[in-house]
């Protein structure tokens, strides 16, 4: 009899260890809920059980890319055992347009989970395609306003700030530009490159920033002193020497990423361009693992997965305590720069229509077609 209760005792403690890491997690999701809110959570989380999936359709490389933890990260955090694929798609308004068309035609959309900077998120909201969800009680990770975007609809991930990057084995000390517009310098011509597309010019050319008369100005004079155009993910192109100075970056980790941490590339932000891009997720009104989703939106603001988005991607949201871009947004505030931010209410008070124009006329002027 002794031996049979000590080997019962036994079993259940080897049970309790693997079943240990779940619950810890678990308890981890619930902390600081009322007794309703954990009671809220559990009815979502059993809902995720029986849809039993969660697909995240976005561009290759994106939180992370295949090699990313946070697929098991999640389920860990809910003592959950979903399967979270990762499907690498097409640009992020091509993957909006899908949804878009897909909740017209009343079919399922093909991405649980939508990923798109706020000029993206606001052409869903404006089709209706997004879910409004209410995250008060259940949600530990977003119990503050500021968090909490497009009457629940759209919640901000990650902040990309563009900047200049550079060839830190042949611009150092002084010469390192400290200005978007130090990219005139004449000692700088046909060592300079910048995208053709002219990423964040468009923002430049808003009142709140320059203008649009000196973002023209600007370009007109950069376009003869640039040697080329590139994308923004081929700042290897710097290590290479084939140019030496890039302006400006569509965010931080084009140059700050963990790939390129062994080449000569440096990154700072530009004084006279202080920019804070807010990237989002959103439930397209059509998901199919609906429950999947809000959990996995709550998931994704704790501190394990920004820890995760960081280390694979060098962003992270700078509203967050431990935030390493927020430390860089604060360094520059606490020199009286006033970053412009590019959120959902930006497009409230911005015709994205007259903005697409003036980009249009800048990569014109960039491409020397005018």
């Amino acid at each position: 009899m002794t031996i049979f209760r000590q080997a019962i005792l036994g079993l259940t403690t080897i049970i309790g260890l693997i079943g240990s890491p779940h619950q810890s997690f678990a308890q981890e999701a619930m902390r600081g809920l009322s007794e309703a809110g954990k009671a809220k959570l559990q009815v979502i989380l059993e809902a995720a059980k029986k849809e039993g999936k969660l697909s995240l359709v976005l561009g290759e490389g994106s939180l992370g890319g295949s090699g990313s933890s946070l697929g098991k990260d999640f389920n860990n955090y809910y003592g959950l055992n979903l399967d979270v694929r990762f499907t690498p798609g097409p640009a992020m308004p091509n993957v909006g347009a899908t949804i878009i068309q897909q909740y017209q035609a009343k079919r399922p959309a093909l991405t649980d989970v939508y990923t798109g900077y706020a000029n993206h998120i606001t052409t869903l909201l404006l089709a209706n395609a997004a879910e409004k969800v209410d995250w008060s009680d259940w949600a530990n990770n977003l119990q503050r306003a500021d968090l909490i975007h497009a009457d629940g609809a759209a919640i901000p991930i990650t902040s990309s700030t563009p900047g200049i990057a550079y060839n830190s084995d042949v611009i150092k000390g002084n010469d390192i530009p400290k200005n978007f517009v130090d990219l005139l310098n004449p000692k700088f011509k046909g060592r300079v490159v910048t995208t053709p597309y002219a990423s964040s010019f468009d923002r430049l050319a808003t009142n709140e920033m320059w203008g649009k008369e000196k973002t023209m100005d600007f370009t007109r004079k950069l376009s003869k002193q640039v040697g080329g155009l590139m994308r923004c993910n081929e700042v290897d192109r710097l290590a290479s020497g084939e140019f030496d100075i890039f302006g400006l970056t569509c965010s931080q980790s084009n140059a700050l990423r963990p790939t390129n941490k062994s080449a000569p590339i440096g990154f700072v932000l530009a004084n006279d361009a202080p920019i804070v891009m807010y990237l989002y997720h959103a439930i397209p009104a059509n998901s199919a693992h609906p429950n999947a989703a809000r959990l996995w939106l709550n998931f994704i603001l704790s501190r394990p997965a920004q820890k995760e988005l960081y280390e694979s991607d060098s962003q992270d949201l700078h509203l967050l305590e431990g935030s390493k871009t927020g430390e860089m947004v604060k360094a520059m505030e606490a020199k009286g720069t006033k970053f412009l931010m590019v959120d959902i209410n930006f497009y409230k008070n911005h015709n994205a229509k007259d903005m697409d124009t003036d980009l249009q006329d800048i990569q014109k002027i960039l491409r020397g077609d005018q």
